[in-house]
């Protein structure tokens, strides 16, 4: 079943900015969003790699939360853990990780098989690949 969720987030990313008219936006709506995170664990990783940026991983549920953990960005070192909520607001995919974390509603669009990019600024752009479950024991 994962699998075909994935799948069908993949196909979402390839098919949908075909069909759709010019002037549409290129971003995937929330729900479609959601779909592919439900159930699975996405490896986070800023294009930008200034401070207080972290790695990390995240487990997302079917009841509006996800559990993650984060590290400074490209180090090695121990990983600490957060519990965070998410919800679809507006047509927008939104995360709320608490603490200093970036918290809102964000656009997302799809950027080849399993991957994905939450848009922002340059420094604020971050790079996602989805594992199928919870490969990282959240």
């Amino acid at each position: 079943m994962r699998n075909l969720v994935v799948s069908a987030f993949t196909a979402a990313c390839f098919l949908v900015p075909a069909a759709l008219p010019a002037q549409a936006e290129p971003f995937l709506h929330g729900h479609e969003v959601a779909s592919a995170l439900i159930g699975n664990t996405i490896e986070g990783t800023y294009r930008s790699c200034a401070s207080p940026r972290k790695d990390f991983y995240e487990l997302y549920k079917a009841d509006g939360t996800f559990h993650g953990k984060e590290r400074d960005c490209a180090q090695a070192g121990n990983w600490s853990t957060y519990v965070g909520k998410w919800s679809v607001e507006g047509g927008k995919f939104c995360v709320y990780p608490g603490s200093d974390r970036t918290s809102g509603c964000f656009d997302y669009e799809g950027s080849g098989e399993g991957k994905m990019v939450r848009s922002g600024s340059d420094s604020d752009t971050v790079e996602f690949v989805i594992l199928e479950g919870n490969p990282e024991n959240l």
